[in-house]
């Protein structure tokens, strides 16, 4: 009965609370319009508030980012009265074509984000006819918006979050607020150092030589990401370009939002009916099914493949496969079809799929496949499938402590490969902490299903979910 009764509170603090999340984000959109659009091939959203002070400001992310992943600061720009377009770069979020390779040439990949930022400015003025413009940027678009505002005229102001830009010198840019999270150390100091181009090296401080003024912010209690959902971050680029407003803070009702619908999963998983449980296979098999594979399954990550012309993910496709065949050979789990396995496929799916990743996609990051991206995920499927149900089978029925170090020796490989093939599959080097915040959430999930149904239909919806995952969030890079 006290089972019950904790069940039962469980799910009605779980449901309040996701009731109340959602209320807050959508009223933080309820006084904000927003639009989408294409500029040419550029996926934007224009956001524009009750009031209008006649500014255009445009807004990027960092690598491997999103206009969703900005969207905090872009609400609260609106809302003190800029007119905001937000853009995805090229191999990122909806945009539908690949970035160039060549990340460390200024001829490369960071022209190629500078000529893009560029013509969204001139297409936003274009349609909005505002001819003054503001930038912000986040990590790998700091350096972006900081080079795109040397050639664009009538530039107000630059905020740079997270920065680390070589193009900033004692004459450039006239206005620049850095804003770097407060664990990011290495950063802080890359901020200060522009600081020092003008005088002292102090934080929240406003220095000025000639017609040149610079600030630098630290966030507190966040790092490289979180520092986008800071309202330290939103307050004072929104007071850096010119009107001081009260900040959209969504973080945290995204993070209450999230939880909450991965917590609900739990008592709806235990109304599954039960079937006949694999047995956990003995751990001595387990470590060898974990540790054998690798050197395989390192071989096919460096093996340089690529698939639809993108750079990486034929070798991670293959690793993927390679480390989950080997792995289930020597497992051989006795992995049964039945009518509550088929359910359980279902309801994962479900929940992960029409539940966690619209959610996802909707209020924090790009996480819906569309374009190229949804045959680069038919792609990675069959391999995603096979990791998925190794990866099950293997963690099944242990402890957590257990099922940490099981999955270690696979990170260890995939890391391996990177670093040893950075052009290829080690441009892909942000699956890593997708796959572990995969296994956090929808392994979990995929877990607590397995406990009543087995490990073949929770494996089979988790190897659908990872393809997903990986072609969603994933940059693009032409090979």
């Amino acid at each position: 009965m006290q089972i019950l009764r904790f069940k039962f509170l469980t799910v009605t603090v779980a449901a309040v609370l996701a009731l109340i999340s959602l209320f807050r984000l959508e009223q933080a959109r309820s006084d904000i319009e927003s639009e989408r659009l294409q500029f040419s091939d550029t996926p934007v959203t224009i956001y524009r508030g009750a009031k209008s002070i006649s500014s255009l400001v445009l807004v990027s992310h960092g690598f491997s980012g999103s206009r969703q992943m900005m969207e905090s600061i872009s609400l609260t720009l609106a809302q003190a009265g800029h007119t905001v377009v937000a853009f995805d770069y090229l191999g990122h979020g909806r945009n539908r074509n690949a970035l160039s390779p060549e990340i460390n040439s200024l001829t490369g990949a960071t022209e190629d984000l500078i000529q893009q930022t560029l013509e969204v400015a001139s297409k936003a003025k274009a349609l909005t006819g505002l001819k003054r413009v503001a930038l912000v940027g986040h990590s790998m678009a700091t350096d972006v918006v900081i080079r795109a505002a040397e050639q664009l005229p009538n530039v107000d102001g630059v905020v740079a979050i997270s920065m680390y830009s070589e193009a900033v010198t004692p004459n450039h840019p006239d206005r620049l607020l850095i804003v770097s999270g407060a664990y990011e150390t290495r950063l802080r100091a890359v901020a200060l150092n522009a600081l020092g181009q003008l005088g002292d090296r102090l934080e929240n401080v406003t220095i000025a030589l000639g017609d040149v003024e610079r600030r630098a912010v630290a966030a507190p209690w966040v790092g490289h990401v979180g520092v986008l959902w800071s309202s330290v971050t939103a307050r004072e680029t929104a007071a850096w370009l010119g009107e001081p407003t009260e900040p959209v803070s969504t973080g945290l009702w995204i993070a209450i939002l999230l939880g909450a619908i991965v917590l609900l999963f739990h008592p709806v998983a235990s109304l599954l009916p039960e079937a006949p449980l694999e047995p956990t296979p003995p751990l001595r098999k387990a470590i060898m099914a974990s540790v054998l594979p690798a050197p395989i399954a390192f071989l096919a990550g460096i093996s340089g493949l690529s698939v639809l012309g993108l750079a990486g993910f034929g070798a991670m496709a293959l690793c993927l496969a390679t480390w989950g065949a080997l792995s289930l050979a020597i497992l051989r789990p006795k992995m049964r079809v039945s009518l509550p396995g088929i359910a359980a496929t279902l309801l994962v799916l479900a929940w992960g799929l029409a539940l966690f990743a619209v959610a996802l996609d909707r209020y924090a990051a790009a996480f819906l496949p569309t374009g190229p991206r949804l045959t680069l995920m038919a792609i990675l499927l069959p391999a995603t499938l096979l990791f998925a149900l190794a990866d099950r089978a293997l963690v099944h029925g242990r402890h957590l402590v257990l099922r940490i170090f099981l999955r270690i020796p696979f990170f260890a490989v995939l890391l391996s490969a990177m670093v040893m093939q950075p052009t290829s599959i080690g441009m892909l080097f942000t699956v890593i902490p997708v796959l572990a915040l995969f296994m956090l959430v929808f392994g979990t999930m995929a877990g607590w299903a397995a406990k009543w149904v087995g490990i073949l239909g929770p494996g089979i919806a988790t190897g659908v979910i990872l393809s997903w995952s990986i072609a969603a969030s994933t940059p693009l890079f032409s090979a």
